[in-house]
């Protein structure tokens, strides 16, 4: 009695067991189908976009095939071009130089001529002074000597007539 038991709770188990597998088959069919058409659907979606992107990939590919000539050259040219400028820059700072340092010689020249000629008239200017100064002092002294003669002479009888 408790075998048949025990076997009707095993069937019983088993044909539960059953059921249990049949309804997880069915959804993961369902589920199954539902991937199924996602991923048709995703596939309809990335298939183009792959292909859009394999041709640009390819057109990119082949720009960059055809540039990359050019852009070797233009980098060389580019290279020899900021060559060429740091050279000239140089040789127009040396002239620069050159040309400052004859500049700074040119003033200091000019400097030192302009000095003399200054020079030279304050000088002169000292000789043109001394040359009149001295005669008019000479001249001045001999106007107040013979001034002083004729007042000598002409004093007593002068004061004499402006008291009457």
């Amino acid at each position: 009695m408790i075998l048949t038991i025990l076997v009707t709770v095993i069937a019983a188990a088993g044909l539960i067991q059953l059921f249990i597998l049949f309804a997880v088959f069915l959804a993961f069919r369902k589920g199954m189908k539902v991937a199924g058409e996602y991923a048709t659907e995703m596939q309809s979606h990335v298939v183009p976009l792959l292909e859009q992107s394999r041709t640009l990939f390819r057109t990119t590919n082949e720009i960059i095939g055809h540039l990359e000539p050019k852009l070797e050259t233009a980098a060389t040219d580019l290279a020899e071009l900021v060559h060429i400028a740091k050279t000239e820059a140089k040789k127009m700072q040396e002239s620069a130089d050159e040309i400052a340092e004859r500049i700074r010689r040119q003033a200091a020249r000019v400097d030192g001529m302009a000095t003399d000629v200054l020079n030279g008239i304050d000088r002169a200017g000292q000789l043109v002074s001394q040359a009149v100064t001295v005669p008019l002092r000479q001249i001045s002294g001999i106007a107040a000597a013979a001034r002083a003669i004729f007042e000598t002479f002409r004093g007593p009888a002068s004061r004499a007539r402006g008291r009457n």
